[in-house]
């Protein structure tokens, strides 16, 4: 299912997933140094940046969504708010071979993104074995500005969740976690703020879906979602578990 809207109000109308996969906006300073061209005129980010002070409620919500893990790609300075809570794994990082250099020369690039992997108290499981909390990719190009490499995305699902379980990627942008998800037999369930990215994930999730069914018995196709569709989805959920 995939909704056209603001994560933070379509969540609580949600039921709970297996795990959370996703790449929330970074923190305004770092959106405002994303600019190129001779006068630092072009901007590069072209969709509003997380508040600070939002980055710590969201990780509670996603938390308390997934019965699994959350992981999550975040710039360092919102890693930083994680250190010491309790529902902090592991901090890793992205590394990228092909990370744009420091442009000045007067310091080291960067070179790395933080991946912050997020767990409620109690049991974890992976099946990633003694795999460090690096990650390898190159960068590439595509249809968002900030996307993730497919292989990086193909690797935590599969290093995260099991075949048959649910996806939630409250910021989808152009869909790599979707289309991670359809190629390894997993269900998804995303949400987009920016209608022109929106149009661009349904597309390419529908794509995966189409190719996976040339091996594979039909699936549904994605559709815009309702919060209504939602509400009437906890609200079952709620009374199944009354009956238990």
């Amino acid at each position: 299912m995939l909704y056209l809207g603001n994560c933070r109000e379509i969540l609580p109308a949600l039921p709970k997933v297996d795990a959370v996969i996703t790449d929330p906006p970074y923190g305004a300073r770092t959106h405002a140094g994303a600019r190129t061209g001779t006068d630092g005129d072009k901007v590069l980010i072209d969709f509003a940046s997380l508040p600070d002070a939002d980055f710590m409620p969201l990780c509670e919500q996603l938390v308390e969504k997934a019965n699994r893990c959350v992981v999550m790609s975040c710039e360092w300075r919102h890693a930083a708010q994680l250190d010491e809570h309790e529902f902090l794994v592991r901090l890793g990082v992205w590394i990228k071979p092909n990370g744009a250099p420091q442009f000045t020369g007067d310091r080291p690039g960067t070179g790395w993104e933080a991946i912050a992997c997020l767990h409620r108290s109690g049991a974890k499981r992976w099946n990633g074995g003694g795999h460090h909390a690096v990650w390898t990719f190159p960068k590439v190009d595509g249809d968002h500005p900030t996307g993730k490499p497919p292989a990086l995305l193909r690797k935590w699902v599969d290093q995260f969740t099991d075949k048959g379980e649910t996806i939630l990627d409250p910021f989808m942008g152009s869909g790599t976690t979707g289309v991670a998800a359809m190629q390894l037999g997993r269900k998804f369930i995303g949400i987009e703020l920016e209608p022109k990215y929106f149009d661009i994930a349904c597309e390419r999730i529908e794509n995966a879906q189409r190719q996976q069914s040339l091996f594979e018995p039909p699936k549904p196709k994605p559709v815009q979602g309702s919060l209504a569709d939602a509400f009437d989805q906890v609200q079952r959920d709620e009374f199944m578990g009354a009956q238990k």
